[in-house]
């Protein structure tokens, strides 16, 4: 994760005119990012994937009384409703994973979620910022306390493996995903793009069974058309809300 944080932050830098801004909202930005991802790394040590899948994903329920409380974003009860029917997906999902949880495992990935939404809204914060610089510092400064533990406890085993999950990492799972996330954020409230992350769960469900060429149980139909179902709701406006929120 330090590779994708340090080479992704590099990307950043040239893209955006070679600028780190290191004010107080970018250094939120890095430190809730770094935390978020290194505290659900650790509870993935402890957590099966299917309980990590249903605690990362409480991030919408998180991020709404988050973004009140810090840019004052009104709740509105058909986007609370669509994080919760969609979270409800998320856990009638993963009655069809393997379990087998330890609590610190379970307390540091919802640690995780809490601070991918707390990074979440101050895109959002942001929006008249320039987004590619916020997106260096965040990478960048956000690679520090995953650099110090990789001195400490190095476990690297170089090879072609390797280098090609490096490069998955920062192109997509960095670079692309997450000025796709940003982008939107600083286009939408944060109850409607937040929960839209529900897709992502649903979405695997449907390229599994893809993949494998199996029809997927009833449990992840069901789990995966709640979770779309949730999207929909929270997503869902009349023309004279669209115009509102555009103005605003």
């Amino acid at each position: 994760m330090t590779f994708r944080y340090v080479f992704t932050g590099i990307i950043f830098y040239f893209l955006g005119g070679r600028k780190i801004p290191l004010d107080r909202d970018a250094l939120l930005v890095a430190g809730c990012s770094s935390v978020s991802t290194l505290t659900w790394a650790v509870g993935l040590s402890y957590v099966s994937p299917g309980d990590s899948a249903v605690l990362s994903y409480t991030m919408p329920l998180f991020s709404i009384p988050i973004a009140f409380v810090v840019i004052r974003e009104g709740v509105r009860g058909r986007e609370l409703l669509g994080a919760l029917i969609g979270f409800s997906g998320v856990i009638v999902y993963s009655l069809t994973l393997n379990h087998g949880s330890q609590p610190v495992g379970a307390f540091f990935t919802l640690v995780g979620a809490v601070f991918w939404a707390a990074y979440s809204v101050y895109y959002r914060k942001l929006r008249s910022r320039e987004p590619i610089p916020i997106l260096t510092t965040q990478f960048l400064v956000g690679s520090i306390p995953g650099a110090v533990g990789s001195l400490l406890f190095p476990q690297i085993s170089p090879g072609i493996n390797l280098s090609v999950d490096v490069v998955y990492l920062v192109l997509f799972s960095g670079v692309l995903l997450f000025v796709l996330w940003n982008g939107l954020l600083r286009r939408g409230r944060v109850g409607r793009i937040t929960t839209m992350a529900l897709a992502v769960p649903a979405m695997t469900i449907l390229v599994d069974s893809l993949r494998t060429l199996a029809l997927p149980s009833i449990l992840a139909v069901v789990g995966g058309a709640m979770m779309f179902l949730g999207v929909f709701i929270a997503n869902w406006s009349r023309d004279s809300e669209e115009v509102g929120e555009k103005a605003a």
